[in-house]
């Protein structure tokens, strides 16, 4: 287990407050340096990464389970995925987050929203390396871009069924909605683009991500990624007779939502 803090050349106390751990006791490694947004840091703790798993823990996120790092490692060895993902308790949220609590009954709505919480993925160095990491472009998007690229690479998926991050709201994504959506916008066209060659008019870009409802001509395409979905996360799929049914309900439910929908 190695440590790797990427601190953005702060002046807050941040380094005084590191330096005072013993670096004996941890094979951690510190790098102080100015950056270009959250995901080129990113990039750099990937870069100085030397063992077979990666995860990132952002400064206000803490884990309060000590065995979900070890389960996730147990299910991606056992399963021979390449990225793992669980459950999360948000704090401080005025919301229910039941898309955290679940994330493999919500799966169906990845493409257009980041259902999979970032905070409990683990991934495989090498295909991080592989794809190039994150995209730096991106202010916020970046951890659901990398996402889809994953998906759209064939890359295979473990869900692993308990709640080992804490993690705090009200970040920089929920003060920034107007971005956020058009970099939700971008993620969308590309991924549709490269996976199926399909391309969104601003109207049908703006019906899916403002509305979450693919425009009903597109409903063979959305049926496509859902096949695409569920090859992904083979290992990730609901194992009882109930979690199938309310994952079917949920596809089925959104799919007459869509072809409803005017």
């Amino acid at each position: 287990m190695e440590h790797i803090i990427v601190d953005g050349a702060s002046d807050d106390g941040t380094l005084d407050f590191i330096n005072r751990y013993d670096n004996t006791r941890h094979d951690m490694c510190l790098l102080s340096k100015g950056d270009s947004g959250i995901y080129d840091a990113m990039n750099r703790g990937i870069a100085l990464a030397q063992g077979k798993y990666v995860t990132f823990l952002n400064s206000d996120d803490f884990y309060h389970c000590p065995e979900g790092l070890a389960l996730s490692v147990k299910a991606l060895e056992k399963s021979r995925c390449t990225f793992s993902f669980a459950p999360i308790v948000p704090e401080g949220s005025r919301f229910g987050h039941r898309l955290h609590r679940h994330p493999e009954h919500h799966l169906h709505r990845i493409l257009i929203f980041p259902t999979i919480p970032h905070q409990s993925m683990l991934y495989l160095r090498s295909a991080l390396v592989e794809l190039g990491g994150y995209d730096p472009t991106y202010l916020m998007g970046g951890d659901h871009d990398l996402t889809l690229r994953l998906i759209a690479a064939r890359k295979k998926a473990c869900f692993v069924n308990t709640a080992f991050v804490t993690f705090a709201s009200g970040g920089f994504s929920t003060q920034n909605v107007a971005l956020k959506l058009r970099e939700k916008e971008r993620r969308v066209r590309n991924f549709h683009r490269e996976v199926f060659g399909v391309e969104f008019s601003d109207e049908e870009i703006e019906t899916l991500v403002r509305r979450y409802r693919y425009p009903p001509r597109y409903l063979s395409v959305y049926v496509a990624s859902q096949h695409l979905i569920r090859r992904t996360f083979v290992a990730g799929l609901p194992k009882t007779i109930r979690q199938s049914l309310v994952c079917h309900f949920n596809f089925w439910k959104y799919y007459l939502k869509c072809l409803l929908s005017i």
